[in-house]
């Protein structure tokens, strides 16, 4: 009886040793090799992650641009009818026509339409010229003003004896015809003693002309 029971018990566990076997068998032969991507692929998939990190740093900025757009103030008309705007150059604002430039000037910097940058020389220049003694031509290709003359372009006529010079006005020149150049001594004394279109070059441009008969002369504001 024993002996039959140690039978039992040894093709028991023999059949449970087959079983178990034919089952890790069976799990090993059902798993797959894990397959290793070629270097194309890996190459490819490199690739594409910059490409995707570039197109979030592109959207990142582009974000940025838009919320600036938001937040920054809208032009006014005054600032257009006007012509300018005071600001630097990050104060630029939405709706600033694309022609318009930042001009640097320090605290009293602006943003500015180049057909006020035109006007303004224009005024300079008639400024300077009829102060020099000399007559200032509008062409009406510059202007609509009943004033103006049907000439290529504005200009400056001088006096006989003086010489345009561009941003000084009609300046005095020699027989030779060579501009007459500001002395030192004349710098430091402050003044020197000549008609309108007597005009040195080099003349301060805070100096003027002050009447004064036969010793009318240009001199600096500051001098008494």
């Amino acid at each position: 009886m024993r002996f039959l029971i140690v039978i039992v018990l040894i093709f028991s566990f023999a059949s449970g040793c087959t079983l178990k076997t034919s089952d890790d068998t069976g799990q090993v032969t059902a798993e797959k090799k894990p397959r290793i991507p070629s270097s194309d692929e890996l190459k490819a998939s490199v690739l594409n992650y910059d490409l995707a990190n570039k197109d979030i740093e592109e959207m990142e900025k582009l974000l940025e641009e838009i919320d600036k757009d938001l937040n920054r103030p809208n032009i006014t008309e005054e600032d257009i009818r006007r012509g300018w705007y005071t600001g630097s150059e990050e104060d630029k604002k939405y709706g600033t026509p694309s022609s318009w430039i930042w001009v640097d000037d320090g605290s009293d910097s602006h943003w500015i339409s180049p057909n006020i940058l035109e006007d303004a020389d224009k005024t300079e220049d008639e400024v300077l010229c009829t102060s020099t003694a000399g007559m200032y031509i509008l062409s009406c290709v510059d202007s609509e003003s009943v004033d103006c003359q049907y000439v290529p372009q504005s200009e400056c006529q001088c006096i006989k004896g003086s010489v345009w010079y561009e941003n000084q006005g009609c300046i005095l020149v020699d027989e030779e015809g060579e501009f007459v150049v500001i002395f030192d001594s004349e710098l430091r004394r402050g003044w020197y003693e000549g008609l309108p279109n007597e005009k040195k070059l080099n003349t301060p441009s805070n100096w003027i002309w002050v009447e004064g008969g036969q010793h009318s002369r240009w001199q600096n504001t500051n001098s008494q």
